[in-house]
């Protein structure tokens, strides 16, 4: 009895060592695929860290842009008022121009007119013998009378001799006068042409400040659609690397489970054979449809892959089947549909929903298949939309494991 005792003790020790390698086991199947897709994610969180700095250096740099703008704008503004105020200054001393000018065409005229009065007058003295001294002196007045001819003669030559100089003097100040305000003309206009070609060259330095602004917006852009792509990125694959968890957690669970039953199993079958007596290993017998299971089968396939190919519907089917006949999941349909967290549409009610209508012509022949006839297409327990994370059988749109 001791020595079957230490069989025993032995014999469960390998049958503990046999469930912790089959659980490793299971669990290492998805832990490179886990590995991989923590790699990745590491990588992409990379990626979006050096692109929100290339869009941090983007934003200085169009800000920086932006204030060099602003002060070539307000350069500009400076410049421009420079130009008003040469333009008015300008305008002013053309009015000035205009009525020196005007002075001066006066004072020609008025220098003209005394010119010709001037030679008027002479031209008279001169026929009327006013100008004749020997005639002054051969005529028959008096000496006072002569004296006084002669001083009157005098006096209107001094006239017209002050006249035209004080014509000549004013129209030397107004020509002065004129000189002055057309060099201070040009001076104006040369002013105004540096403060134009100041304003040109700014206008230029603008364009292409505003031409710069416009790149980095539109890089700044491109880098955030670019930045906004790798959180999406990021955020599936944190979704990846969850399901794959899930799945891990799950695959472990359930190898535990098997492995115990398994334990269990060969534990009765030492334990039949030490006591001397004849084991039977469980074996499943064939299913017995109850009511309502074929609406069932039909209701929860329409749920689950209504929309996919018919091959899809079987297989949908086959995986509820598997199920009940595995030692894993309850034996009927009705206990299997109604496990929590596994078939979202019972959850959610949409199950419900589809159970009370007639079911779908091409459901239903799947369900019939499957349940009446003992179709079966795989092996799978389980089925989820495909998305590239968990490996098995691609039908449709769905990846059956």
């Amino acid at each position: 009895m001791k020595k079957q005792g230490i069989v025993a003790g032995l014999f469960t020790l390998v049958m503990l060592m046999f469930v912790v390698m089959n659980v490793w086991a299971d669990k290492t199947d998805l832990s490179d695929d886990i590995a991989a897709g923590e790699e990745r994610l590491g990588e992409i969180e990379s990626l979006y860290g050096e692109m929100q700095e290339k869009i941090d250096s983007l934003e200085e740099n169009k800000e920086n842009l932006s204030n060099y703008l602003a002060s070539l704008n307000q350069s500009y503004e400076a410049a421009q008022t420079l130009i008003d105020t040469y333009n008015g200054q300008i305008s002013e001393k053309q009015a000035d121009i205009d009525a020196i000018n005007e002075k001066l065409k006066e004072a020609e005229h008025e220098q003209a007119e005394q010119y010709e009065a001037m030679k008027l007058r002479i031209q008279y003295m001169y026929e009327s013998g006013d100008m004749d001294i020997i005639n002054v002196f051969l005529s028959d007045g008096t000496i006072e009378d002569m004296l006084n001819q002669v001083e009157y003669i005098s006096k209107i030559m001094e006239y017209d001799r002050s006249k035209m100089d004080e014509y000549e003097n004013l129209l030397l100040t107004i020509t002065v006068m004129k000189q002055q305000a057309e060099e201070e003309m040009n001076q104006l206009s040369t002013l105004k042409s540096e403060q134009e070609s100041v304003v040109s060259d700014l206008a230029k330095l603008m364009d292409e400040a505003s031409l710069n602004i416009k790149a980095h917006q539109e890089q700044i852009s491109a880098a955030e659609q670019e930045a906004l792509a790798y959180e999406q990125e990021i955020e599936n694959q944190r979704n990846s690397l969850e399901e794959l968890k899930q799945e891990e957690s799950r695959r472990v669970a359930e190898s535990i489970s098997e492995s115990i039953r398994e334990s269990e199993e060969a534990s009765r079958r030492q334990a039949a054979i030490d006591a001397g007596e004849t084991y039977e290993e469980t074996t499943t017998s064939a299913y017995i449809p109850e009511a309502n299971d074929l609406q069932k089968l039909a209701a929860i396939i329409y749920c689950e892959a209504g929309g996919e190919p018919y091959e899809g519907q079987l297989a949908v089917g086959t995986v509820v089947m598997n199920r009940v006949e595995s030692p894993r999941f309850p034996n009927t349909i009705e206990e299997v549909l109604m496990q929590p967290y596994q078939f979202t549409p019972v959850g959610s009610g949409r199950y419900a929903i589809a159970l009370a209508k007639e079911p779908d012509p091409s459901c239903l022949r799947a369900a019939t298949e499957v349940l009446i006839n003992g179709v079966r297409t795989g092996r799978w327990l389980f089925f989820r939309v495909a998305n590239g994370i968990i490996q098995g059988d691609i039908i449709g749109n769905q990846v059956f494991y």
